[in-house]
């Protein structure tokens, strides 16, 4: 019998579902406490909507970050020290470098290379000769330890097994080697370069909307930031430096958008001092044909790379944003009403009462047992 009523009763539950309008019950509450913790609730929330969100955080601005490449151009003129003229053309002490002696490679992409010294050494072939003394590979007649086949402590070249004179100094032993000979570092020409001299005018704070900078600038503030840069090491050994062009630009504050300009920040990334990877360099070498004999001239070149990274973001008035951002604001209101409900029904005194009033219990056993009785 109780199953047929449920099964009778079903249809007009769906009908009722579709076509009737049930409320919410609204009862007013005469207490002040809770009133006023009602209200500073929703003020805050309205606060941190339209202060926060639309204000501070720029909810009604639809937001894109930068995107592009940037030209560089590297240009100047510098003084080099040589620190062993009687292998450099002419015995000259100094010389100077310009943009295609320093700026190698070219080109690159969000990036240059500053070279800051050098090591050449000229007429290399094929051969047999003594390790240089920087690979510290000594010998003597009792300690030898070369081994015929084993590659030389740099990679340059494989031991013969032999111990003999070095080149550089004929009172030390070293370990013999096959490779491309001299050595880089025996009778080679190394080159410091000292001094800079840009065309610059960049400064953070008087001129940041220069785009030309001055490298001994960059090492300033670098130098500003950690005082424990080593500047020798890093001229000597190299070093890898990001230059970070970050742009914030408001686009509903500008007159035009060429008046958004990027700010620059500058960042060591890899000192010329440091214990497993120290600085930056690289090798080339150019290759000639003298007399039916094959010679090289190898170039170890150190240097400062600067990479350019592209940051930031772009704002401009939204209507869909703005709605966006108060309408996910605005569903932070019910806090207010979860919170006073919590305390009428769990914490306030005549919380009984306030259950009894907002709350009406329908025992649905009963009502189907007065269904059955009836039918």
């Amino acid at each position: 019998m109780v199953t047929g009523i449920i099964a009778y009763r079903f249809p007009s539950r769906v009908l009722g579902f579709f076509f009737n309008y049930s409320s919410v019950r609204e009862i007013e509450v005469r207490n002040t406490f809770v009133a006023l913790v009602h209200r500073i609730l929703q003020f805050t929330v309205l606060a941190y909507i339209f202060l926060y969100i639309v204000w501070i955080r720029k909810g009604y601005q639809r937001f894109q970050e930068p995107r592009g490449s940037s030209v560089i151009k590297v240009k100047g003129i510098g003084r080099v020290n040589i620190s062993n003229p009687h292998v450099y053309p002419e015995n000259k002490v100094q010389a100077l470098w310009d943009a295609s002696e320093f700026g190698i490679p070219p080109i690159e992409e969000n990036a240059f290379f500053i070279a800051t010294r050098k090591i050449i050494t000229y007429d290399q072939t094929v051969g047999i000769c003594p390790s240089a003394l920087l690979e510290k590979v000594f010998c003597n007649v009792t300690y030898n330890p070369c081994k015929q086949g084993t590659i030389s402590n740099n990679t340059l070249g494989f031991q013969t097994g032999n111990c003999v004179p070095s080149l550089e100094d004929k009172t030390i032993h070293v370990c013999e080697i096959e490779a491309w000979c001299p050595e880089e570092g025996a009778n080679s020409t190394g080159t410091v370069k000292n001094d800079f001299v840009f065309t610059c005018r960049f400064r953070s704070k008087t001129a940041r909307h220069c785009p030309i900078f001055q490298i001994g600038y960059i090492l300033q503030k670098l130098k500003e930031q950690d005082p424990r840069i080593n500047l020798t090491a890093l001229y000597h050994q190299g070093g890898l430096i990001e230059i970070r062009q970050n742009w914030n630009c408001n686009f509903d504050s500008y007159k035009d958008r060429t008046d958004c300009f990027p700010v620059y920040d500058f960042d060591l990334l890899q000192k010329g001092d440091d214990k497993l990877s120290p600085g930056i360099n690289y090798r080339f070498a150019d290759k000639y044909r003298m007399n039916g004999i094959e010679y090289r001239t190898l170039t170890k070149m150190f240097g400062l790379r600067f990479v350019l990274t592209i940051t930031g973001e772009a704002g401009k008035f939204d209507f869909y944003f703005l709605f966006l951002a108060v309408g996910s604001g605005i569903s932070c209101m019910v806090i207010a009403d979860f919170v006073c409900e919590f305390i009428f029904k769990y914490i306030h005194k005549n919380n009984e009462q306030y259950s009894q009033s907002k709350i009406s219990i329908c025992d649905l056993v009963q009502d189907v047992n007065i269904a059955s009785t009836k039918l």
